[in-house]
C-alpha cells in the first residue's frame, strides 16, 4: 500500500512539474512572437527607407498646411455664475439651445437671442456648461442632513450648527465655458450671457420677489429698532432713578409704567439681533448673492486649438504607420496573386 501511495504521489508530482513547464513555455513562446515582430517591423522599415521617408515627408506636408492655412484656431475661456433659481438641467437646456443656434450658419438666431451684433455671433462655436460642484455630492450631502434632523430632540442645538457647517457654498454655481474664433469678443460677451440668464422672466421674477422682501424685511426691522431705541430711553431713565434710590433698600427692577422688567440686558441683546440682522440684509441688496458672478471671463491669446509641433508630430506617427500599412496591403495582394496562379 506504502509503495502503490508513493508512485501516485510521485506521478502528481511529475504532472504538476510537467503543467509549469507547458506554462513557462507558453510565456516563452509569446515573447519571442512579439519580439520577431518588432524584428520584422524593423527589417521593413531599413529595407523600404525611401518609401518611408517619402510617406512621413507627405504626412509633414500636409500637416503643415492643414495647421497653418486649413484649420481655425479656436480660443477658450471659462466664468463662475451663481443663481439660487438655476439647477443642472434647467442650465442644461439653455445651453443646448444656444448651441443649436451656433450650427445656423448666419446666426442671427444667436445674434437676437444674445442681443449681439452677427459678427460677435460668428466668431462664437460653442458653449459648454456644468455644475460646480458635483450633483452626487449635493445628493451626499442631502441625505446626510435629512439623518441628521432624524436625531434624538435633546441634541437639536448640536445638530444645526453641524448642518451649517457642512452646508456646501456655491452649490448653485455652474462652470460656463465658451470657445471662440477671436479672443478679443470674450469680454463683451461675458456682459450679454449675464444679461441673457438675469432677464429671463422665471429668474427675473424670483430676483425681484427676493429683493422686495428683504426691502419688506429692513422696513420692519428698522421700525422695531425705533421702538427699542424709545425703550432704552425710558430704561436709562429709571436706571438713573433707581441709582437714586437704591440707598432707601428699594426693588431691583426697573418699573414701566404698571409692568416691571427684571433684566434690562435683553433690549440690549434684542436691539444688537436687530442690528446685525439689518447689515446682513444690507449686504445681500448689495452683493446680490441670489445671482451673481463668481470669477469672470479671462481673454486668453494662446490658442486652444493644437500648437504646430503637435501637428507635426501626430503627422509623422499617422504617417508612419500609414506606410507600414500600404506595404502590408501591397504583400497581402501579391499573397492573393500568388494563390489565384496555384489554383489556375
Amino acid at each position: 500500500m506504502d509503495e502503490n501511495k508513493l508512485k501516485n504521489q510521485s506521478s502528481d508530482e511529475i504532472d504538476l512539474s510537467q503543467v509549469f513547464k507547458w506554462i513557462g513555455k507558453g510565456f516563452q513562446n509569446f515573447g519571442n512572437s512579439i519580439l520577431n515582430g518588432l524584428a520584422g517591423l524593423r527589417s521593413t522599415f531599413f529595407k523600404n527607407k525611401i518609401f518611408f521617408g517619402l510617406v512621413i515627408a507627405a504626412g509633414l506636408t500636409i500637416g503643415s498646411i492643414y495647421s497653418e492655412i486649413l484649420s481655425k484656431k479656436f480660443y477658450k475661456s471659462s466664468m463662475i455664475l451663481s443663481c439660487d433659481y438655476l439647477n443642472s438641467r434647467i442650465v442644461t437646456n439653455y445651453f443646448d439651445k444656444l448651441n443649436l443656434l451656433c450650427d445656423e450658419k448666419e446666426r442671427e438666431g444667436l445674434a437676437d437671442e444674445l442681443k449681439i451684433d452677427k459678427a460677435t455671433a460668428k466668431n462664437i462655436l460653442h458653449f459648454t456648461s456644468k455644475p460646480f460642484v458635483a450633483e452626487k455630492e449635493l445628493i451626499e450631502i442631502e441625505v446626510l442632513k435629512e439623518q441628521l434632523n432624524n436625531v434624538a430632540e435633546s441634541k437639536k442645538d448640536l445638530v444645526s450648527k453641524i448642518i451649517s457647517k457642512i452646508d456646501i457654498e456655491n452649490k448653485h454655481a455652474f462652470l460656463i465655458e465658451v470657445t471662440v474664433l477671436n479672443p478679443d469678443i470674450i469680454k463683451n460677451l461675458e456682459k450679454s450671457l449675464v444679461d441673457y440668464f438675469g432677464d429671463n422672466n422665471y429668474i427675473k421674477n424670483r430676483v425681484e420677489t427676493h429683493k422686495t422682501y428683504l426691502l419688506g424685511r429692513k422696513a420692519k426691522l428698522i421700525q422695531e429698532s425705533k421702538k427699542l431705541d424709545s425703550l432704552k430711553s425710558v430704561l436709562y431713565d429709571n436706571l438713573q432713578i433707581m441709582a437714586k434710590q437704591n440707598h432707601a433698600g428699594g426693588s431691583n427692577n426697573v418699573i414701566l409704567s404698571d409692568k416691571s422688567l427684571t433684566n434690562p440686558l435683553e433690549v440690549y441683546a434684542e436691539d444688537l439681533s436687530i442690528n446685525n440682522q439689518l447689515l446682513s440684509i444690507d449686504q445681500q441688496l448689495t452683493i446680490r448673492q441670489d445671482f451673481e458672478v463668481i470669477d469672470s471671463f479671462t481673454t486668453f491669446k494662446e490658442p486652444d486649438s493644437a500648437s504646430l509641433p503637435k501637428v507635426l508630430v501626430i503627422s509623422f506617427m499617422v504617417s508612419w504607420v500609414l506606410a507600414y500599412l500600404i506595404l502590408g496591403f501591397f504583400k497581402f495582394d501579391r499573397y492573393l496573386s500568388k494563390l489565384s496562379k496555384e489554383t489556375n
